[in-house]
């Protein structure tokens, strides 16, 4: 996970830096509704491709590439989320922490 640094500092800026104050849990789930969008998709597009009467063996190395662009698409959203997720848990910590 290299790209985990720019994605937690571009978020840190996101929160912190900006003028308005950003709901977390909106943005979680926002980022989770494009992620199922995403995998939706893809579900869509490989059932497509299975129900077509492509070659056997074109069919297969469509679906690999299908199942790679996936993989590459859905990555960055994952590791917002687990960032946000973070982001929140620290919030929620420190509430806490302040109420008790």
């Amino acid at each position: 996970m290299q790209n985990q640094q720019p994605v937690s500092s571009a978020l840190n800026r996101l929160i912190v830096g900006g003028r308005e104050r950003f709901d977390l849990q909106d943005l979680l789930q926002s980022t989770s509704r494009t992620l199922s969008n995403l995998d939706f998709e893809h579900r869509h597009e490989v059932q497509r491709l299975e129900r077509s009467r492509t070659d056997p063996v074109l069919k297969k190395q469509i679906v690999e590439n299908l199942q790679r662009r996936h993989r590459e698409r859905r990555q960055p959203y994952v590791m917002l989320i687990a960032e946000l997720q973070k982001h929140l848990s620290s919030a929620m910590a420190d509430g806490l922490q302040a109420a008790g």
